[in-house]
């Protein structure tokens, strides 16, 4: 283990935080109504019907009513009971991911792009014998060299707090689902 390999964690790298401005974003060129989602204090309008494959909001321009999609990428900050107080703007390279590339990027994202490189780089004669994990161990390392170095450390900040808070998010789902009373539960009866 080189020495300060774990000097620099991913927690140090600050977030891009929006305030919600409106509950519900108005659509709708000639019939106007109001669509669940949130406008935030930048004027992005995210709707709860609009994300992508791997769950993060899909930032979009209100004009006229019309959703006009843009190529952000926003993700829920929520406070200790659950409800989302803001939203975290996610980097820029998100997209370029997919849901698999992600997750592997928030299992072994600690702290510099060249230690993530360098990491799945080094599993890569361990997948021999499994090409579709090699193939992602590969092209998740390729794509993340294209990146500057402190852009990749913003993205694998962001890819850790949002998989962490989906993780709390459903942990508190599952606590309040046990505390429910038993008589409101559905119960399966078999003969």
């Amino acid at each position: 283990m080189e020495h300060g390999r774990y000097d620099i964690t991913l927690g140090d790298v600050p977030a891009e935080i929006v305030e919600i401005a409106q509950l519900g974003v108005p659509v709708g060129y000639i019939d106007r109504h109001m669509e669940s989602g949130f406008v935030l204090a930048d004027g992005t309008a995210l709707l709860e019907s609009e994300k992508d494959e791997s769950g993060f909001y899909v930032g979009g321009a209100g004009m006229d009513g019309m959703f006009l999609r843009t190529n952000e990428r926003y993700e829920p900050v929520r406070d200790e009971n659950g409800a989302v107080t803001a939203f975290r703007r996610m980097s820029e390279y998100l997209p370029r991911f997919s849901a698999e590339e992600q997750a592997l990027i928030f299992q072994y994202g600690m702290n510099t792009r060249d230690n993530l490189v360098a990491d799945l780089t080094a599993a890569l004669p361990a997948l021999a014998r499994s090409p579709q994990v090699r193939g992602l161990f590969a092209s998740t390392a390729e794509k993340l060299k294209l990146i500057p170095a402190e852009d990749c450390q913003r993205l694998m900040a962001d890819i850790r707090a949002a998989y962490k808070g989906r993780s709390e998010q459903s942990i508190r789902e599952r606590q309040h689902a046990a505390r429910k009373p038993a008589g409101k539960r559905k119960r399966s009866v078999e003969r």
